[in-house]
């Protein structure tokens, strides 16, 4: 069986193309920069370099169904931003391979953080208190802004946000065109949540604390949490929403326990380093298994139009695959879970990108204790770059850094910002 895998600059489509070629699948992997760091593993069959879907969404769409048509594709798995363009041209892509996401307008309303709210209501764990702000005026009644965390109404990465601000900048003022959002600012614990969901059903999941952290934007070491109330509200949004596909959160979590859902990313996110094979696998079936005929151009997964079948994908409730990762010592087998019943546990070891704690020994101060614990930590993670079975990813992964500092440059953006600024999407109109 054949899978293709988009995104796959990032760290968790590479930990998805090694789990996929350990369950007996072909993988193949496209994107817009022309070394991701998926290039240099050996999971990866084939690499296709693709226009840039926030470029020419049109030429996207059209370069991967000519790969899933010339390549055999059975199985379209989008990992990042590139979803949202593959969500809008998922009824032509479907027509050759089954498609694992969601509705366009289902991921819009997780993605817009303003909506995203609205859907809480009602919830375990709701955001917090939640303005809408498209002029300079409402400013005005909010008061102090110090009570707020201000984002962009379409944001990743904490980028642009003011956190509890003194003041707010000069010149800045939201609009009808680029909306922000005025959240109510509690301190506490930052956790994040990574959910597997197919019809509005978890089968794989990780919640962690991102203990280390590059300022107040991704973090790069993933320590393994457990809270019940984590795995109940994802529990209940996806149910919500029947959804299908990746889906994850950040949270706050209050001194007392109370738990707030600050926003929603409908794509892969770090959590998914610590799901088991067992429950990632879980949709897909074993890489021996025959999917379903693409019959007529038009049929998908479970022998509906995609017009009747919205998710493209549906799952077979016993067609689990019960195994491990032995390459992988964080995960686990398919043991059930007594929290989440029937799901494989998460792994324990916590993930980390090598690198960048080799790069921060003094995240904790110039001082021994704080380099002891440094290095404690990083003794007991687990490096999601280097395997050993694939030992040459971490050495060819300079090329994509090498990439992105380039691009960073010429775009004058951060280097954060130019990790993504060719598949990002911010609310544009889609043709």
């Amino acid at each position: 069986m054949n899978v293709l895998l988009t995104g796959c600059r990032s760290y968790t489509a590479l930990d998805l193309a090694r789990r996929f070629r350990d369950s007996g699948w072909n993988v193949f992997a496209a994107d817009s920069v022309k070394f991701p760091v998926c290039r240099g593993s050996r999971a990866v069959k084939e690499f296709f370099h693709v226009p840039s879907p926030r470029e020419g969404c049109r030429e996207f769409i059209a370069a991967l169904a000519a790969i899933i048509r010339s390549a055999g594709i059975d199985l379209l798995l989008p990992t990042s931003e590139e979803i949202f363009y593959i969500a809008h041209g998922r009824k032509e892509l479907s027509r050759y391979c089954r498609v694992f996401c969601d509705d366009f307008e289902v991921l819009d309303s997780l993605h817009n953080k303003w909506t995203f709210s609205g859907l809480t209501e009602g919830m375990s764990a709701r955001t917090p208190e939640t303005k809408l702000l498209t002029s300079a005026a409402q400013l005005k009644e909010l008061g102090d802004p110090s009570a707020f965390a201000f984002k962009p109404v379409y944001s990743r990465f904490a980028s642009e946000a003011l956190l509890a601000p003194s003041r707010l900048p000069e010149g800045f003022a939201p609009s009808p065109d680029r909306p922000w959002i005025a959240q109510r600012y509690i301190r506490g614990l930052e956790l994040c949540s990574y959910h597997l969901a197919v019809d509005g059903e978890i089968v794989a999941y990780g919640s962690y604390e991102p203990s280390y952290r590059l300022g107040q934007a991704s973090g790069y070491y993933f320590k393994p949490v457990h809270r019940e109330k984590i795995d109940r509200f994802a529990a209940e949004l996806v149910r919500k929403l029947d959804f299908t596909g990746h889906v994850a959160f950040d949270y706050i979590e209050e001194k007392d326990g109370t738990l707030h859902v600050l926003e929603c990313n409908p794509r892969a996110t770090s959590g998914l380093h610590l799901a088991c094979t067992a429950g990632l696998m879980k949709p897909f079936g074993a890489g021996g298994e025959r999917l379903p005929e693409v019959t007529g151009g038009k049929l998908s997964a479970d022998g509906r139009t995609p017009l009747e079948n919205p998710a493209a994908i549906r799952i077979s409730r016993g067609s689990s695959r019960s195994s491990g990762d032995p390459g992988n010592p964080g995960s686990s087998g398919p043991q059930g879970n007594a929290r989440n019943p029937g799901n494989p546990v998460p792994a324990e070891t916590p993930p980390m990108i090598g690198y960048a704690m080799l790069a921060n020994p003094f995240y904790h101060g110039f001082n021994p204790s704080g380099v002891g614990r440094w290095f404690n930590d990083f003794r007991h993670g687990r490096d999601v770059l280097f395997s050993r079975q694939d030992p040459w990813v971490p050495l060819l992964h300079t090329r994509s850094l090498a990439e992105t500092a380039l691009d960073s440059l010429c775009r004058r953006i951060p280097f954060k910002d130019a990790a993504t600024a060719d598949i990002e999407w911010d609310g544009e109109a889609l043709n």
